[in-house]
């Protein structure tokens, strides 16, 4: 089974895309191809020029075929568009370029499509993404305070995706279990799935949100099809560079999850009360954080961010059910 794996990147963390890189050349089972799909608009690619060509020319002497594209200010659904539309394997892995594979990740999840064939996506497991001290975790109470504001909650061996546009996070796996929708870090796909669907363009830049978008609809056109495998694993940096400011990303959120809302969900009574008790609860959560942070100003400004942004998407509902989402960013999106 060929893999081709399409990483899209900025070049704004060359230290752990390179450690990326090297992760991949490691693999027990090597990838047919790896796509990288520049993105770089504001000079980052020509500072590391050098440096990269040399790394991709390691690559290549591995064994593994480089196609390097450039699109200067894609956004991230556009890139790996274009990637799937280059990529030639039976297996079409995305990979963030802030992540590092363990030895046997593409080994591993391999396995996974050959055991399972009814299965149209495959992700490994993040070790470092979840503490197991958090006390959603420890505390049962906390968990059903999550539940019932519908933010969304720990559980082992269970994904479920929310209306509220929140989920059911396995933080520990101890089989190969079935999900509801991706993590965009590490997801992999078979060809036949791009057929049918493609990542959606209206999300722009940073595209909070593109992943469960693309997922849940693998997830609703071949039902039972997803799944994850506690096997395949790696670690994920979450390098703050490239990322937006914090007023942006907030502003993106808010208007991107309620499109995506009404988009993915039935419009019913049940699904539009898990949605704006997915608001409050998120509110309430970062409001307790304000508090007990001792009121730091960088806390409280979150919380003015998220009120704001709530009132910019209710108050343009409309427009976001039809799909103009970008109207708040109108001149500066890409």
């Amino acid at each position: 089974m060929s893999v081709s794996v399409v990483i899209s990147t900025l070049y704004k963390r060359p230290r752990e895309f390179k450690e990326c890189i090297e992760s991949i050349i490691r693999q027990t089972v090597r990838p047919t191809e790896v796509i990288v799909v520049n993105g770089s608009s504001d000079g980052s690619w020509e500072k590391v020029r050098e440096e990269f060509n040399n790394i991709l020319k390691k690559m290549r002497d591995a064994g593994i075929a480089v196609k390097h594209v450039t699109l200067p200010g894609a956004s991230l659904p556009h890139a790996r568009n274009v990637g799937v539309k280059m990529a030639r394997g039976d297996v079409i892995l995305f990979l963030d370029d802030d992540v590092i594979l363990e030895r046997d990740y593409i080994e591993n999840l391999t396995k996974v499509y050959v055991e399972y064939p009814n299965a149209m996506g495959v992700q490994g497991f993040v070790t470092n993404e979840i503490n197991p001290n958090n006390p959603l975790i420890r505390f049962g109470l906390l968990k059903f305070i999550w539940w019932l504001f519908q933010r969304g909650y720990y559980d082992v061996d269970v994904n479920k995706q929310l209306p509220s546009l929140f989920e059911v996070i396995p933080y520990r796996i101890t089989r190969v279990i079935k999900r509801e929708n991706f993590r965009g870090a590490n997801m992999s796909y078979r060809r036949k799935v791009f057929t049918s669907l493609e990542f959606d363009e209206r999300l722009k830049r940073y595209a909070i949100g593109e992943d469960k978008d693309f997922s849940y609809r693998v997830y609703k056109l071949f039902p039972g099809s997803l799944y994850q495998t506690p096997h395949a694993r790696l670690i994920h940096k979450e390098a703050p560079e490239g990322r937006l400011p914090s007023k942006q990303l907030e502003t993106m959120r808010q208007i991107y999850h309620l499109y995506l809302f009404y988009k993915l969900f039935e419009q019913n009574t049940r699904n539009k009360i898990s949605y704006i008790l997915g608001r409050i609860g998120d509110l309430l959560l970062h409001s307790i954080l304000f508090m007990t942070s001792g009121f730091k100003k960088e806390k409280a400004l979150k919380v003015r961010y998220m009120i704001e942004a709530m009132w910019l998407a209710l108050s343009n509902r409309n427009r976001i059910k039809k799909g103009d989402i970008n109207f708040w960013w109108e001149g500066r999106v890409k």
